[in-house]
């Protein structure tokens, strides 16, 4: 829950963020950014508002979805290294508190976790050229419909260090290292991954291009008997924009330890993740998806998504897990400031380690209150309903948390509720 202190604050910062506050003084200027998502529910004898995700998978479509609370307050700091019009270049210092919450807890809210904080220097080469160094957020992929990162190498890291935007040939090239730190017990396991980018390649009319890969080296840890191994990924991403849409296609496949141990945790996976067993040497994931978001302004927008993610752990025996997911979000305008949105998203797992495949269906009804028509309008009030169905075989596996959701006996439930979403 909000303690009163942070409720007072978030009333006071939504009037006020629809865009960032600038204070800018000679060389010197200064930027407020944030995010914030929260918001009041309940589900089936008033119990604890319900999340519904599909058993293994690492999201579920957000819509009237998101029994929690997420808080991030950023200052950008910018030093411009001449007072001469004609020399671009500048230091930017980036500071990120945040804090993320369950519902289902009695324990007060809190925005003590450094997310991001470090220097970037730009422009010093008489070009587009930056180096940084800090912890950051790096260039996330994400399907926003399902809030899924398919790479997200940079958050939740320890820090890292690189340099970007370097003219290279028809593109630009990206070179960053990161440092991870995974505890078991009091024991420390250290890991280095090595993230390299094309990107900015044109291949047709308003279609660019990506190309990635990366090496994750995760170092021996003697108390734990964890020996070196190492990892690599390939992947590529194609963004297509006209005024009305914007696609973006993307594959991304990643061996060992350059698979991640979650969307929002680049750790690399080790041997037994909670009882969960991974043979390194032979472990593979494998994802392919797609997102369209469309707008026909002022009547209608949508996003579709749809993907297909495949982990093989590498295991004796039936070591694959299998992830097949599709939905969409159409939102109709009825004015400015009101519109009606539906979500309805489907998974559907093959888990042949656990011996159980089955679907979980999502569907959500929200009257909507924003800032203005689009996709992404943000300030945004939500009122929320929200059913879901899955399959027998998933029974006991869905519906029953965070706190005390009551539907581990049974297999479909619903919610009702409020949320408010807001970035500036």
């Amino acid at each position: 829950m909000l303690n009163k202190n942070d409720f007072v604050f978030i009333l006071f910062i939504i009037p006020f963020s629809s865009q960032a506050a600038d204070i800018i003084t000679g060389q010197h200027s200064l930027d407020f950014h944030g995010y914030f998502r929260g918001g009041i529910g309940m589900s089936k004898d008033g119990t604890t508002q319900t999340k519904f995700q599909a058993p293994g998978t690492r999201a579920s479509y957000r819509l009237g979805n998101e029994p929690e609370t997420n808080l991030e307050l950023q200052f950008n700091y910018n030093y411009k290294m001449s007072k001469d019009k004609t020399d671009k270049a500048y230091v930017q210092g980036v500071f990120m508190l945040d804090g993320f919450k369950r519902h289902g807890s009695s324990n007060d809210f809190t925005v003590s976790n450094l997310a991001q904080g470090y220097l970037s220097f730009n422009r010093f080469f008489n070009s587009d050229a930056k180096l940084w160094l800090g912890r950051r957020y790096y260039y996330r992929q994400t399907l926003h419909l399902s809030n899924h990162s398919w790479l997200n190498p940079g958050q939740g890291s320890m820090g890292g260090f690189g340099i970007e935007d370097v003219t290279a040939g028809i593109g630009k090239f990206n070179l960053a290292m990161f440092r991870y730190e995974d505890v078991v017990a009091t024991d420390i396991i250290d890991s280095t991954g090595i993230d390299a980018r094309w990107h900015g390649i044109e291949v047709g009319n308003n279609s660019k291009l990506t190309l990635w890969t990366g090496l994750t080296a995760r170092h021996k840890q003697e108390a734990l008997g964890y020996t070196d191994k190492t990892g690599y990924g390939i992947g590529a991403w194609l963004d297509q924009k006209s005024s009305n849409f914007k696609n973006t296609t993307a594959f991304i496949y990643q061996t060992g330890p350059a698979i991640k141990q979650g969307d929002f945790n680049p750790k690399p996976i080790r041997e037994d993740i909670d009882g969960v067993l991974w043979n390194l040497d032979k472990a593979t994931s494998f994802e392919i998806s797609n997102s369209l978001t469309y707008e026909k302004l002022p009547d209608y927008s949508f996003q579709w998504i749809a993907m297909y993610r495949q982990e093989d752990h590498g295991t004796a025996g039936n070591s694959k897990f299998n992830w097949v997911s599709t939905g969409i979000r159409p939102i109709f305008y009825f004015s400015k400031h009101v519109n009606l949105a539906f979500e309805a998203g489907i998974d559907y797992i093959d888990d042949k380690i656990n011996n159980r495949k089955g679907s979980l269906t999502k569907l959500t009804t929200a009257l909507q209150f924003s800032a203005d028509r689009g996709f992404y309008s943000r300030p945004v009030l939500r009122l929320f309903v929200t059913l879901a169905d899955w399959s027998d075989a998933l029974k006991g596996l869905v519906g029953n948390e965070p706190g005390n959701a009551p539907y581990a006996t049974t297999t479909q439930g619903w919610s009702v509720g409020a949320q408010a979403e807001v970035w500036w």
